[in-house]
């Protein structure tokens, strides 16, 4: 049975994160979608070697995911594309005035499990972020399949090795701000990956 997304996780004030993203160089040239589906490949296929840096969007980069302390697997994780939505596509998420009057923007993910073991309820997004012009972390609105319908959110019940997912999460940025900077922070015992932002 299907469960309408109500929840907003506030993630102004993530600090595990850090701040170092304003002063990283880019690792893959110009900014800017790929022509094709096919990610473009990162500068480093080393796991975790892309920690710390920031690259352009639509690259890959090769990186550990831990879910407890206990679970974790290796993924490869593209930060694809981001777009500017609309508040009507969000009707199926309970939002109080202020948060609607933000404005919505979609980034879309694909991830490939490389390694050798499985993950259940993996939770892809989670650890992603979405920082303006201002250094500041925008909201992300916790959606289920379908309820954001230019962003689905349908996230794999188990995740194995081999396994591939496109997953797509929805952020909440002021409305006189722009998108900077993604974030994926997969394993918060080393610094994230980010990759810059294209409206």
């Amino acid at each position: 049975m299907r469960r309408s997304a109500a929840a907003l996780v506030f993630t102004t004030g993530f600090a595990l994160l850090g701040t170092a993203c304003n002063e990283d160089t880019a690792t893959g040239g110009g900014g800017g979608e790929t022509p094709s589906n096919k990610p473009k490949p990162s500068a480093s296929r080393k796991v975790d070697g892309d920690a710390g840096k920031t690259l352009a969007l639509g690259e890959t980069t090769a990186l550990t995911y831990k879910r407890g302390s206990d679970r974790s697997i290796t993924m490869e994780v593209t930060a694809k594309s981001v777009k500017k939505g609309s508040q009507s596509d969000l009707d199926a998420v309970k939002l109080d005035a202020a948060e609607r009057s933000m404005q919505p923007y979609y980034v879309t993910f694909d991830f490939k499990n490389i390694g050798e073991s499985h993950l259940e309820y993996p939770g892809l997004t989670v650890p992603a972020r979405l920082r303006d012009s201002r250094g500041q972390e925008g909201k992300q609105a916790i959606t289920l399949n379908d309820d954001v319908k230019p962003c689905p959110a349908d996230d794999p019940e188990d995740f194995a090795p081999k396994a591939t997912a496109t997953q797509c999460a929805v952020f909440l940025l002021p409305k006189d701000e722009k998108p900077s900077v993604v974030i994926y922070a997969g394993d918060y015992d080393k610094e994230p990956v980010f990759w810059k932002a294209n409206d």
